[in-house]
Formats: structure tokens, sequence, C-alpha cells
């Protein structure tokens, strides 16, 4: 895609200091003509392959993929898009890589976790950290589809806390190593003939004996690789999950991936990338459900009109349509930057993925209420459809962890700024304390947000947006003095402080969402090749989701000041008490 070619730092970051770089948010990265006929090209061959081979009902009730599918798959390159060409893929970049895997995502949602299990996660470690022999060896018959991947880091005890692994890697001092430990929840786990596998290795530092994780390539041959039942799941259900044990399964240490006891940043670089190509699935997504809810309210008659005639209707359907607009606008603002430059990108794959899933999710409910008693019965495919989404919110990283991940890194800039200055003391340069021993003080905090004040404004937004690029102005000063106001009010303690948390990530979220639709938008509106009816509805688009988006945003502002957080809390734990019957109806 073509971008302003900026190294760059990252976007949503800046938010958290109350920053803006017009540089940074225009153009909006496009497509070349070339890479737009590449993809064009691409997703009519895809689409073709999809309508005639799939029958997304047909792979649900055999719980699986035919062979023959994954077999065509392969056949298109769609089982090496990232690989480079000189190793058998396509070596597609960021963003032709998220449109392409949308469209197979968005026919099918098991065919969709089966690729991405396999390429965005499943052997992206190679891709990232391998050796030039590493990639030699194993990427060409991973491209190909002749052999399939699988990403082994969660754990029985170990889900969203990834640090907290037990699976162990034993140096045997012969150049070989021992693993034993099992995996949960493994997709891809029986079908797979090479996997990552996240253990912990010893390591001594200062004299001590300490644990780290490192990142190892299991290959499915190797004695001592197992797996448990097929699980059965509420949806994907084309898919395939299992446990995966290790039982003194030796490997030799030409299959350590990067370094050792550098695997858990490998791992997060992994989720980061892989991140994203859940959220374009999801974007496409909404798509696909839009069109089938239109459809329906289009055909469906009461009162002898068309449904979609009715304004409660109408709210749901451009709710969608806006949804669909916003996500895009995000998935592709992050990938175009990602191909410019820009280096740290996780903040904002954590926002694709966590908006992306629950828009999607939203969407799939409006459409089965559109759809009436249609939509709550097994022969129409709403009901596939919210089985199916529901797992987005889940998978790579529960939409719960990545908040509290996104609030907690995003404020640790500004924290350690603060530090620089001789106000606060240190802070950890790692999630486990990423806000540590904060004093701020009040009038440092109220100059700091008068400095901001100036520098922060859009000016490169289209004449038609300056309303809402002033509305976003103001809405990130406020943003950045509640950032500071948390700073100083929890200090080190606002890491156990999950809902402050939740509602700064939510307003970074959507703060974010409206950078990358303002920049859209006026890329639209700037192209004199673009209809004005495609303009307008572009317009129309845009004003509805940047609406929604202040809304939310206000919303948890509001709540910054004036929240009922302790009640909340006493609540939930008399009910986890088992206290929640205390009120019996008869009794009281």
């Amino acid at each position: 895609m073509t971008t302003n070619n900026l190294e760059m730092d990252s976007v949503l970051g800046s938010l958290f200091y109350g920053e803006i770089y017009d540089q940074r948010i225009f153009p909006f990265p496009r497509f070349s003509n070339e890479q737009s006929e590449m993809a064009k090209e691409m997703i009519n061959a895809i689409s073709k392959y999809l309508d005639e081979a799939v029958n997304s009902e047909d792979i649900e009730k055999a719980g699986e993929i035919p062979e023959k599918i994954r077999m065509g798959l392969g056949e298109l390159g769609l089982m090496g898009l990232a690989v480079p060409e000189e190793l058998g893929g396509m070596g597609l970049d960021y963003s032709l890589y998220s449109r392409v895997f949308a469209e197979v995502a968005a026919t099918d949602a098991s065919i969709g976790t089966f690729l991405g299990a396999h390429q965005s996660i499943g052997y992206r470690a190679i891709l990232n950290e391998g050796t030039d022999e590493q990639k030699k060896k194993w990427l060409p018959k991973l491209a190909s589809g002749e052999h399939i991947a699988s990403f082994c880091l969660t754990e029985p005890g170990s889900g969203s806390d990834a640090y907290s692994i037990k699976t162990k890697a034993k140096d045997n001092k012969d150049g070989t190593y021992t693993i034993n430990g099992q995996k949960l929840w493994i997709t891809n786990a029986g079908l797979a003939e090479i996997y990552s596998v996240y253990c912990k290795t010893d390591h001594e530092i200062n004299g001590e004996i300490k644990e780290k994780i490192s990142c190892f390539i299991v290959e499915k041959s190797m004695p001592g690789v197992s797996f448990g039942e097929k699980e059965d799941k509420l949806g994907i259900k084309g898919s395939e999950t299992r446990a995966v044990y290790f039982d003194n399964v030796i490997v030799p240490k030409e299959n350590i991936i990067g370094e050792l006891g550098k695997g858990f940043k490998i791992s997060m670089n992994v989720l980061n990338s892989g991140r994203l190509s859940l959220a374009s699935g999801c974007a496409a997504g909404i798509k696909s459900v839009l069109k089938l809810a239109t459809e329906h309210a289009s055909s469906r008659k009461q009162f002898d009109k068309p449904i979609k005639d009715f304004g409660i209707i109408q709210d749901k359907i451009a709710d969608m349509a806006a949804f669909a607009y916003a996500a895009e606008s995000m998935v592709y603002f992050t990938t175009g930057n990602m191909c410019g430059g820009m280096k740290d990108y996780y903040l904002e794959t954590a926002a694709c993925k966590i908006f992306c899933s629950e828009m999607l999710w939203k969407s799939v409910d409006m459409a089965m209420q559109i759809a009436g008693g249609n939509g709550y019965m097994n022969e129409y495919p709403y009901q596939r459809y919210m089985r199916d989404c529901r797992i987005n919110l889940i998978f790579e990283g529960t939409n719960e962890i990545l908040r509290a991940f996104l609030a907690l890194s995003g404020m640790k800039g500004p924290s350690e700024s603060l530090k620089e200055l001789g106000k606060v003391s240190d802070v950890s340069n790692a999630l486990k304390d990423p806000i540590k021993s904060l004093g701020v003080l009040t009038d440092f905090a109220k100059g700091r947000i008068s400095k901001m004040m100036v520098s922060r404004s859009i000016t490169k937004s289209h004449p038609r947006l300056e309303e809402w690029s002033h509305k976003f102005t103001q809405m990130l000063s406020a943003f950045a003095i509640d950032v500071e106001n948390t700073l100083i009010k929890y200090g080190k303690h606002i890491i156990d402080n999950e809902l402050p948390q939740k509602r700064i990530a939510d307003m970074a979220i959507h703060l974010y969402s409206m950078i990358t639709v303002l920049s859209r938008t006026t890329s639209i509106l700037e192209d004199d090749n673009i209809s004005d009816e495609v303009k307008d509805y572009s317009f129309d688009l845009a004003e509805h989701s940047l609406r929604l988006s202040r809304n939310e945003i206000v919303k948890w502002h509001k709540k910054m000041g004036k929240n009922s957080d302790k009640q909340i809390q006493r609540i939930s734990d008399k009910a986890c008490e088992g206290q929640s019957s205390l009120f019996e109806i008869m009794d009281y």
C-alpha cells in the first residue's frame, strides 16, 4: 500500500500523551494500482473456488474441513500468504494478506480459523525469527499446504497469563532438549506436522537459576507427541481443537526459534500480528452479515411495506453499516502504516481485535433480530454465524485482558515521561508492573496538559469533516487529562484496578476508530475519480460512525469522575460468596 513512507511510532500510543500529528494520519494508506489488480484477481479466484467447493452447513455437520478443500486452499496459495516467493509463498504484505484472508474468513469461519492457526500464528515465529536454514527447511512445505502448522502456548493453568506456563524444556547438555508438558485447546493439533511450542527453560542469572520462556519447533513424528480427543465446541466446528501432550520429547537445539529465553516476546509478536488477520476477518464478516440482513429487510413485508422502511430496523442497519466502515478503516489504516514503517503496533492490533470482534458480535445480534423468528431457526445461517463469531472475543487474547494490556501499556509512556522530569520514581519496562510507584504533582499535570493543548489539532482533514475534527480534538484533550488524572489517583495501584483500565482502553479504541475514519473519508472525498454518490454515502457512514464513537467516549469520560466501581465490587463479592440467592422473593 502507498503510505507517507515515514518510519513512525505507534499512532495510538501518541494519544495517551495527548499528541496527534497530521503526517501520521494523512493520507490514508491506499492500495497501489498493481496491488489492487493483484488483490482483485486473487479474490475473484478465491471467491469462485469457495462458492463451488465450500458448503458451511456440511462442514459443520461433518465436524471437519474435507482434505480436498484443504488441498485446494494450498493450490490457491492460501497456505503461504506471507511466505517469501523464493520459499514457495505469495510474499504478500500486511495489507494484501489481511484483505485476502478476510475473504476466506467471511465465507466460512472454520476455514478462516484453520488458515489463521496455520499461518497467522502457527508458523509465524519461523517467519519472524527463524534462521535462513530453518526457513528453508520448513516454510516451503508449510506454504504449499503439504504440512500444516499449529501454535502451542495455552495450558490448563495458563491462558491470558502466558508467563505462567509449566511445559519445560530441559537442556541435556548434548545438543538436545527434552520437553515435558501439555498444551490445551490447540487448533489444528491433530492435522499439523509442525508445532511452535513455548516452554520454560533454565537460565543462570547472577548465580541463580531462573526460568524463562523459549520457543521450539516440534514435529509430529518425534516420539512422545500425542493428542487428546477432539473438542466439542460451540462454534467453528469444522476446525480441529485438541490437547497436545509432550512426554520426554527429544528436540535438537537446531529447532530453537530465536534466542533461548526470548520466547515470551516471540509469542507476543506472533499474536500481535495474528490479531490483525482476525480483525480483518471480523470486518469482512460484518459486511456479510449486513448483506444477509438487508436482503431479508428488503423482501420481508409487514403492514403492507418492507420492514426496511421501519425506523427501528433502519437504525440497526445504519449501525451495522457504520461498524463495517469503521472496522475496515481501522484494520487497513493499521496494516498500511505497518507497511510504511510503523514499528510499534501492538496497541493498534489490540484495538483492532477488540473493536472488530465486538462490532461483528453486535451485528450478528442485530441481524438475528431483524430476521425475527427466521433468525432462531436452524435452517437459516444466523445461529451458526452467532456461534462461530463468539470465539473472536476470546481467542488470541480475551478482550478483557487486551483492554488491560492496552490501557497499562499506553499509560506507561506518559508515566515514564513524568519520571524523566523528576516527578515520579522508577517505572518498570515490563507489563508485570508497567506503572510503578507514581507520585505526580497536580500542578505539573495541569501545566503539561496546557502545553499539549496547543499541538493537539487536525488540519488536513476534508472541509466537510472539519466539525468532527474539532470534536476529536476536544475529546483527545479530555482523554489526555483522564490519563494523567488516573495516574495521579491510583499511582502504582492502577495495575489492580481494572475498571478504570477498561474506561481508558475503550476511550482509546474509539479515538483510534475516529482517526482512521477521518483519514479514510478524507481520502475518498479528495479523490476526483470517485463519484459524488459514493462520496456522499461515505460521508454519511463516516459521520454516523464518528457519532457512535463519540457517544462511547463521552460515556466513559463521565464515568472517570463519577462511577459505581466500589458498589460493583461489593455486589460481585457477595454474589461469588453464594449470596446471590439471599433475596428469595417470598421472604422479602
